[in-house]
């Protein structure tokens, strides 16, 4: 820009590099916008800011993917090797033990889809939203509700333990049966005999063993845990038949459809 006081050449800023003097506000303003200096020397504003931004949140958004991955298998193997270092979960392992029972939900949903299709070759045809979607979706609750049960059994209890604690212990203590899960989804997969048994064994450990653990690890400031872990049991047995009679209905439905179209 040109200073109009000695009529040079000066930088952009609030005073001349040449006399001195005070630019103006109008004049430091147009010396600071951009669009103004080209022609200049200056550089040109950059035109794609906005598409490097979305790069860069895009690249964000991988890394925190990649990290995440990093810590869940961290957090699988550990338990893995140790089931009863799952005490010392804390608040900090919430997304991997929430990964752990939707991993659980997916392989139970996939068991049952196998096993349906196992019979649906025999008996009916079931539809892929009936023997898959809809029980996982179910699966989904039922660990949902589980966990919210240990939570207010642990509250009735009068113990030290948030709601994002009792999520983290509840999917820590998934671990070994979710590999029952996995291994009742492979052999289901050859069609091995009573492959749906081990299924369903490994959902004995969320309905009724893993609130007894976390319950279990601290001493009972109200109501004698006893008691608690019986009524958390009773509402989770009743709670898991209903979502089972739910499964068993759709299989039968399906039979059912199956059946009448024939006529």
């Amino acid at each position: 820009m040109i200073c109009p006081n000695c009529e040079q050449q000066t930088e952009p800023g609030k005073f001349c590099t040449n006399c001195g003097a005070q630019l103006s506000g109008e004049e430091a303003a147009a010396a600071s916008d951009p669009m103004n200096n080209v022609g200049q020397g200056a550089a040109p504003p950059i035109e794609n800011s906005q598409g490097g931004a979305k790069a860069s949140e895009g690249n964000e958004t991988v890394d925190k993917l990649k990290k995440e991955a990093s810590d869940f298998g961290g957090f699988f193997l550990k338990l893995l090797k140790e089931p009863s270092a799952a005490q010392k979960t804390s608040s900090t392992s919430l997304i991997p033990g929430i990964i752990t029972m939707v991993i659980f939900s997916l392989f139970i949903a996939l068991g049952t889809y196998l096993v349906a299709r196992q019979i649906s070759s025999i008996f009916m045809e079931i539809s892929f939203v009936d023997s898959f979607l809809l029980p996982l979706g179910q699966f989904l609750v039922l660990f949902a509700v589980l966990a919210v049960l240990t939570f207010a059994g642990a509250k009735l209890a009068a113990q030290t333990l948030s709601f994002t604690k009792a999520l983290a212990k509840f999917g820590a203590y998934s671990v070994p049966f979710l590999v029952l899960a996995v291994l009742g989804f492979l052999l289901s997969l050859i069609s091995i005999p009573f492959s749906g048994t081990i299924i369903v064994l490994s959902l004995i450990g969320p309905i009724l063993l893993i609130p007894v653990f976390i319950i279990m690890e601290q001493p009972a400031n109200g109501f004698d845990r006893i008691f608690i872990i019986l009524g958390v049991c009773l509402v989770s047995l009743i709670v898991s038949s209903f979502l089972i009679q739910n499964v068993l209905g759709m299989f039968m439905g399906g039979m059912m459809d199956s059946i009448l179209g024939g006529f």
